[in-house]
């Protein structure tokens, strides 16, 4: 046996060596440029999104630490696949085949965890385009409270009870963000018909800027728009003061105390139900 080996190779000619040789050279050059691909490619995409936090004040760490792994895995097999299939060439094998059955492969798994495909696809773009982040106050499909993680699949937030509500990315259809942008505090005011209004609305325009004056977090001069509705019971004054992200429900509760105050201080009534009792029996 050993010997019709020995006599095997011995028939071979050097052109058959030189080949044999070539192919595997080629193969080593092809795994070796896809590992030094691979590498620059991750030096790119970490030197790109540590940039992004450096550039960017209000860039979301959570949300670069996210997309740099996600983009270095994508990388990584797309480079790992393509080499393989270059190797399988090399090889003799008939790569046309190799990728019909990767694909009737996928399309079955496609289909069987469609939902799965969905919330991947759908958390892939709620991070790359910055929907919301961890920290962020959002509110969800009738779901409000603060973003605790956000991943490809699901997404974590914590209601103001200490519970947690996961939520599948691909039913997530509309996100209010309230942390994005500044904040507006709206305090309504009920009064009773009797009062000077002109006198009550420069009291609270009064009270409400001596406060924004020693409030930091009050970005825009509180404004008061005047009467906004009327009942049996009395009228509505509305204030409004923007403020910071997240900071109007604080500064909401401050502003009705230091109305209050004031309205206490000039006599100014607040209105309230009353009623009227008739006695027939009365002359």
């Amino acid at each position: 046996m050993f010997n019709d080996i020995i006599t095997w190779f011995g028939e071979w000619g050097v052109e058959n060596y030189m080949a044999i040789g070539g192919k595997i050279l080629k193969i080593i050059l092809i795994w070796v440029g896809a590992k030094i691909l691979i590498r620059v490619g991750s030096f790119l995409i970490k030197g790109f999104f540590d940039g992004e936090v450096q550039n960017r004040i209000s860039a979301n760490k959570a949300r670069n630490i996210t997309l740099k792994g996600l983009t270095q895995s994508v990388l990584k097999y797309v480079v790992y696949f393509i080499a393989i299939l270059m190797i399988l060439a090399e090889m003799g094998v008939d790569t046309t085949s190799v990728i019909a059955t990767a694909g009737i492969g996928g399309l079955a798994i496609g289909f069987g965890a469609q939902s799965l495909v969905k919330d991947v696809i759908t958390g892939f773009f709620i991070i790359f385009e910055d929907q919301y982040g961890v920290g962020d106050f959002i509110e969800v499909e009738g779901t409000s409270g603060t973003v605790e993680e956000i991943g490809l699949r699901i997404t974590k937030i914590r209601g103001f009870k200490g519970d947690v509500n996961i939520i599948p990315n691909g039913q997530i259809t509309k996100v209010t963000n309230y942390s994005k942008e500044n904040s507006a505090a709206i305090v309504d005011v009920n009064l009773a018909y009797e009062n000077d209004i002109d006198k009550a609305i420069e009291i609270i325009g009064k009270a409400s800027r001596e406060y924004a004056a020693q409030n930091s977090e009050i970005v825009e001069e509180p404004r008061v728009f005047g009467i906004t509705s009327m009942d049996n019971v009395g009228l509505t004054l509305r204030l409004v003061a923007r403020t910071l992200p997240m900071k109007h429900w604080g500064i909401e509760r401050e502003l009705r105390k230091v109305i209050k105050d004031a309205f206490d201080e000039n006599h100014i009534q607040f209105s309230y139900p009353r009623f009227v009792v008739l006695d027939k029996d009365k002359n």
